[in-house]
């Protein structure tokens, strides 16, 4: 009988703790859901998201510094990253896209700086120069030989990519609207 009254004891315990940790466990991501519901594809958002380990606390502030900071990171991999000799030519097609991306982390650092900043309302049109230019190279790409080799993993690579900049354009937007409107409320 006492074993029956501590194990019933020990499962209200647990519930009652799961009943505390759930709402906060829910609570912690809203923002990175309202987000990444606003991307083209909200669940390879939040897993990207995610694998920053800021991103679970994070305010909107936060989610778009973390999407700044993913992006540049996934931008410099592609210059650090070594090509596959078995694809001959496949570096000339990679040397070509160095450009691209050089000017994708030239303009993505002049997005963290227009943050930095709070001027939230130019980092849009920031990010649709980095789009362009990541655009430019994955159109060389699939205008390349070597499109079918890679294609699965480069075009994981630019959707990904892709997902950051949405998520740089909505937090950003969200931020403007939020410092707008907090100079326009009256008193």
């Amino acid at each position: 009988m006492a074993s029956f009254f501590g194990s019933c004891s020990m499962l209200v315990s647990l519930v009652f703790m799961f009943m505390l940790i759930g709402p906060s466990f829910a609570k912690q991501h809203t923002k990175l859901k309202q987000i990444c519901s606003k991307t083209i594809d909200q669940h390879e958002c939040i897993k990207l998201m995610k694998s920053n380990s800021r991103a679970s606390d994070a305010d909107i502030r936060g989610l778009t510094e973390i999407a700044i900071d993913l992006a540049s990171s996934k931008a410099r991999h592609f210059l650090n990253s070594p090509y596959d000799s078995r694809f001959e030519g496949y570096y000339s097609f990679t040397s070509s896209c160095y450009k691209n991306y050089g000017d994708a982390i030239t303009h993505l650092e002049q997005t963290k700086k227009l943050f930095y900043d709070g001027d939230y309302k130019r980092i849009a049109v920031q990010v649709n120069r980095v789009k362009d230019d990541i655009r430019d190279c994955k159109n060389k790409f699939e205008n390349s030989v070597h499109y079918t080799s890679y294609s699965s993993d480069r075009e994981r690579w630019n959707k990904e990519f892709e997902i950051l900049c949405d998520v740089i354009k909505v937090s950003s937007r969200s931020l403007y609207d939020d410092s707008y409107s907090s100079f326009t409320r009256l008193p």
